[in-house]
């Protein structure tokens, strides 16, 4: 495993604000009861123009934000939130992979480079539209930057599994792709209680609760060869 980052105080304070944003942001979502994913939109320079987060099972939202509805992703909601044609080569930062939903949304948008921390096998490679017609081969792809190679990638998959309880037919499905050393620890959060302990702490001190095990989660995944 890289020692890059041998603390998980290290590794948060060398995030940039788009990164801790984002982060924020799927943070407040898994304390409002929804799926933990946080997403912004940024200038290459770093500024932040717009951040969400998932509101699939939210009553409310913003003004512009989609929410009660299965497209409230938190990358549909930043993207939805950028005015038409006022914006241009902007980075999307998300802690999950995108789903196809939302890389579809992003190809539409005025998005030039995606990066995301955590790997997400359900959707992963749905991203590539170039093999539906000859025009989007055609046409200039996003750049991608992710799935991180490190705990703060399996961080951000294991707290989007943290959220509402997972039918057992998803479940299934995310254990026969791989995934199920990362649910066996949602379930032991889950089941000892941690997860409301988690949610009242910060999402720096939970990624620093969680270090020990998400170091152990990361060898298990052999993380370094999401790096791609």
């Amino acid at each position: 495993m890289d020692d890059q980052f041998p603390s998980a105080a290290e590794l948060w304070t060398a995030l940039d604000e788009p990164w801790q944003e984002a982060f924020r942001q799927a943070w407040a979502a898994l304390r409002s009861g929804t799926i933990a994913v946080g997403a912004c939109a940024s200038t290459s320079d770093g500024s932040i123009v717009r951040a969400a987060r998932n509101r699939v099972f939210d009553k409310d939202g913003p003004p512009g934000e989609i929410f009660g509805s299965a497209l409230a992703h938190a990358e549909m909601n930043v993207l939805a939130r950028l005015e038409f044609l006022s914006h241009s080569n902007l980075v999307l930062t998300t802690t999950l992979e995108p789903c196809l939903q939302c890389a579809a949304a992003i190809r539409l948008g005025p998005i030039a480079t995606v990066r995301f921390a955590g790997r997400d096998v359900y959707w992963d490679g749905c991203h590539d539209f170039g093999k539906l017609s000859q025009r989007e081969a055609g046409r200039t792809q996003a750049t991608r930057i992710g799935p991180c190679p490190n705990e703060l990638g399996v961080f951000g998959t294991v707290i989007a599994r943290l959220g509402p309880r997972r039918s057992p037919r998803f479940e299934e499905r995310l254990r026969a792709l791989g995934d199920g050393p990362v649910i066996d620890l949602v379930d032991e959060l889950e089941s000892s209680g941690e997860k409301g302990r988690l949610a009242d702490m910060e999402i720096n001190e939970a990624l620093g609760y969680l270090w020990p095990r998400l170091r152990v989660l990361a060898a298990t995944l052999n993380v370094e060869s999401w790096s791609r």
